[in-house]
């Protein structure tokens, strides 16, 4: 079965202890070690980034855009992102909230006040933050197995918007899936977190993603859904793995009529990018944790960056030092066709960025292969 929007936090591989500054043969040592995980894992592409106090130091892209075809990838390429997509959602509702338009402690019943006599009574006590951090309680929404329901909830309406509002409204008259405060990750908490903006703005996710997040930051190469134009090999594909061993390419145009890029898993994880605008947004994040980003206020960032349960924040995974400040804050994800890998270690400022356009096990490994030399690459001497 292939896992919508997967994540995978890897905290234990990302803890690194970098050098200061990256030396002039990192780029050759990212290119050769690029080489060797795609040819290792037979992946069609593999692109990665390497930034060092606030410079791209690395960075490099290598393969094809879509197998079959001709044309190679490109470091100006974008990326699907799958559940990193979840970082900027958390991000979107934090400048809401120092916006004054809604609260991490909302509830659900406060949330959706016209559903809330429908809900099931433990949902209208659950919160904004219970969302984001998957403690509120809901179903996974991960496996073919469950996605006819969502199928069925969201084909009949043609607005993005009022498929959301029907998600809502049709899993908060369910059970609890989980006990409150237990993590379950959920793509479920996240498309209703959206939902819940999208009430309180009267704009849909995609327009506040672009108002809130990509224009403040001067992110211009980013998009929704699988990336390029349908027919053309203008941007990378994503591959599925119908068959061990076997990828097979998919046009943009059949790609986002699967449920797990359909529009209304937006803000779960829809969002393309070339890997210089997501530099953008993952330094702002480590500004964050040093007290100017550009985004929100220091303390908001905290809450971002701060673990709700083990070591799962508001859309990230991170790793808290004895200080309390993040070692590590990552993500993974992936819609089954693509595999995108995000490491910010706010300590030595540096960022480790890594994407394919396969969503298999051997891009799994693949990110193992690039991720583990870059981190003993960059250990510092002894």
């Amino acid at each position: 079965m292939k896992p919508l929007l997967a994540c995978c936090v890897l905290i234990a591989l990302a803890v690194a202890t970098p050098i200061a500054s990256a030396d002039a043969a990192l780029q050759t040592f990212l290119e050769k070690t690029l080489t060797a995980a795609r040819d290792k894992n037979h992946l069609p592409a593999v692109a990665a980034a390497v930034q060092i106090n606030g410079k791209l130091e690395a960075e490099a892209a290598l393969g094809l855009r879509a197998l079959g075809h001709p044309d190679p990838v490109t470091t100006n390429d974008r990326w699907h992102i799958g559940s990193d997509t979840k970082a900027f959602t958390a991000t979107l509702i934090a400048r809401l909230v120092e916006q004054g338009v809604m609260k991490f402690d909302d509830t659900l019943a406060t949330s959706f006040p016209a559903l809330a006599k429908d809900m099931d009574p433990a949902y209208r006590t659950m919160t904004v933050t219970q969302l984001l951090s998957h403690t509120a309680g809901l179903p996974p929404i991960a496996e073919d197995n469950e996605l006819p329901e969502l199928y069925a909830v969201t084909s009949p309406l043609p607005n993005v918007k009022d498929q959301r509002a029907a998600v809502a409204r049709h899993y908060l008259k369910k059970p609890q899936a989980s006990k409150p405060g237990e993590f379950v990750y959920s793509n479920l908490g996240y498309i209703i977190a959206g939902a819940i903006a999208e009430a309180h703005t009267g704009k849909s996710w995609e327009d506040l993603v672009r108002e809130q997040i990509f224009t403040p930051l001067g992110i211009k190469n980013a998009g929704f859904g699988s990336p390029g134009t349908p027919g053309k090999t203008d941007q990378p594909w994503g591959h599925e793995e119908k068959a061990p061993g076997t990828l097979i390419a998919h046009d943009p145009a059949t790609a986002d009529m699967d449920a797990n890029t359909r529009p209304v898993i937006g803000p779960a994880g829809t969002i393309n990018i070339a890997l210089k605008d997501w530099l953008l947004f993952a330094q702002d994040q480590l500004d964050g944790v040093h007290g100017h980003g550009k985004l929100l206020k220091p303390e908001t960032y905290r809450k971002l960056h701060t673990p709700v349960t083990g070591n799962y924040a508001l859309g990230w995974g991170v790793k808290l030092g004895a200080t309390g400040i993040p070692e590590i804050i990552t993500h993974s994800g992936s819609n089954g066709y693509w595999l995108a890998d995000i490491r910010i270690m706010p300590k030595h400022d540096m960022i480790f960025l890594t994407v394919t356009n396969a969503g298999n096990e051997a891009a799994n490994e693949l990110i193992k292969d690039v991720g583990t030399p870059l981190k003993d690459r960059l250990k510092p001497l002894e």
